[in-house]
């Protein structure tokens, strides 16, 4: 998308997106219109409110929502559901340099015109892209992480009007918005020919690359300290982020305490047992990494 692109569509919709910035309810209602399920989110957070059910709540009942607004605010951050939806969502990080989607892209040959495409932009100027996929499509088979600051979303997402919270240590707060820019969501394109290409593109041991990616980034792993699991990746985090503890010798019973620490201070705790379970099995691994050393 060209400068010019951007500045118009900037200001066709820049008036109308600060006005829905804080209209979650009316845009939750023109989403289930839409034939989305819609759940709630703490305000300012991708986190779930304590005592909810993250997407498990998600409705598409607008009396039910209501209730939902009722008990936890007006301004509740907003996420659909996208497993029902036919949809999924190419998300692309532009957090570092290391981990910029677009750049990956444009190294695989890749151009996508934003111009055609039903998207928005994310408080970290990151961009979400909405694709409708075939009707015998089964998700659960795309491969996820497709490339350096490219994942595939196909369960839920957060969506514009919703706002992160940024704050900072000399106490400044910071909103930063989503941002859709377009059409709705309901006039996604078809997932394109690259896209399917590369979410089965599974790379062989004859590929180049044969070393593992982290499933999570050193700095992803980092804000799971400061922002607890998150709902719906709890086990998967907590896997990765134990795994990194031991490989760079972090005494055991410590790296259990702070997985320990991190899931309690979660919205949605796992229950102890299952933390457990999953740190046994990591460690486990970890003195098999080690040709049977121990920790």
């Amino acid at each position: 998308m060209n400068e010019d692109t951007k500045k118009a569509l900037e200001r066709k919709f820049g008036d109308r997106t600060q006005e829905t910035n804080n209209n979650s309810i009316l845009t939750s209602q023109e989403l289930i219109a839409q034939g989305f399920s819609v759940y709630l989110l703490s305000e300012g957070t991708n986190t779930p409110y304590k005592g909810s059910n993250g997407h498990l709540d998600a409705t598409n009942n607008v009396r039910e929502l209501t209730d939902m607004f009722n008990q936890y605010g007006a301004n509740s951050n907003v996420a659909i559901t996208l497993r029902d939806s036919k949809l999924v969502v190419l998300d692309i990080d532009r957090h570092t340099p290391d981990k910029n989607g677009l750049q990956t892209l444009k190294q695989l040959g890749i151009k996508v015109n934003f111009d055609n495409e039903v998207f928005e932009t994310t408080p970290r100027n990151g961009l979400h892209l909405f694709y409708r996929v075939p009707d015998d499509l089964d998700v659960t088979k795309l491969k996820r992480n497709i490339g350096a600051g490219l994942e595939v979303v196909v369960d839920k997402i957060t969506v514009a009007p919703s706002y992160k919270e940024f704050r900072f240590q000399d106490g400044h707060i910071e909103y930063k918005y989503y941002r859709h820019l377009g059409k709705s969501f309901n006039e996604a394109s078809m997932m394109p020919k690259w896209l399917m290409d590369l979410t089965f593109n599974v790379p062989k041991s004859s590929d180049k690359q044969t070393k593992r990616v982290p499933r999570y980034s050193i700095q992803e792993r980092w804000q799971m300290v400061l922002d607890g699991f998150t709902e719906g990746e709890r086990n998967n985090q907590a896997v990765s982020l134990a795994g990194y503890l031991l490989k760079v010798h972090v005494k055991a019973n410590v790296a259990y305490e702070i997985i320990q620490k991190i899931n309690n201070d979660s919205a949605l705790p796992l229950p102890e047992s299952e933390i457990n379970t999953i740190f046994r099995s990591v460690y486990n691994a970890e003195k098999r990494r080690r040709l049977g050393g121990g920790l």
